[in-house]
């Protein structure tokens, strides 16, 4: 390909390819929408971008990293998913960002860059992973329904919701018979919470008429 010799251009689609199909494994493992053929996909065809653009008479590869890295934004854009309250696939969409770049490097023939950040891209997905789940564990969105009793003060509710729920969200207030008054309201709880679990704790605080809890 151009001034490159073939055994180069294999080395370098290798490097693009092997880090691409590490990363792309960690991403099916996880059952995200963009796995294993996908990260090849990127990162083959940024590698072959690159070498197209080193290659070829006045060529210029900065010019193609950044084409490269635009092609890559729109499909970073359709693995992040929307789910009500949450967001879905940005580490999908950064993986495919930094597979990218790689494939980018291993077409410049920058080997040490490639690789170094392949390593820190996987200690990221891997390891990092365990640690955040340990240490900031996920928390999922709850949709709830109180009725309060009259005499039961607000504020005070809101403090009883959030020391089951974590930090609360109402929504609004409506009265209902006898003075008493319903709250809808949002809040992000652990994951192992499950919803009988808050239910049950949300009506043993005092003033509880009714609990209703979603998501």
């Amino acid at each position: 390909m151009g001034q490159i010799e073939a055994y180069e251009v294999a080395a370098r689609v290798l490097l693009a390819l092997i880090p691409a199909a590490l990363i792309g494994l960690d991403r099916e493992f996880g059952q995200q929408p963009a796995g294993l053929r996908t990260h090849v996909l990127v990162g083959l065809g940024a590698c072959l971008f690159t070498l197209a653009g080193v290659g070829a008479a006045g060529g210029d590869p900065t010019r193609i990293a950044a084409q490269v890295a635009s092609g890559i934004g729109f499909l970073g854009a359709g693995a992040i998913l929307r789910d009500q309250f949450r967001v879905l696939g940005l580490t999908t969409a950064a993986s495919l960002w930094v597979t990218a770049a790689i494939g980018v490097a291993a077409g410049l023939g920058a080997y040490e860059a490639a690789i170094i950040t392949a390593a820190i891209a996987l200690l990221v997905l891997l390891p990092l992973k365990w640690v955040e789940r340990e240490v900031f564990p996920p928390r999922r969105g709850r949709s709830f329904v109180l009725e309060v009793a009259a005499e039961q003060p607000l504020p005070a509710m809101v403090n009883a919701i959030e020391s089951i729920l974590g930090p609360v969200s109402i929504r609004r207030v409506e009265p209902a018979s006898g003075g008493a008054r319903v709250l809808h309201g949002r809040a992000k709880s652990p994951r192992e919470n499950g919803l009988v679990h808050i239910a049950d704790a949300l009506a043993e605080l005092p003033g509880v008429h009714r609990v209703d809890v979603f998501g």
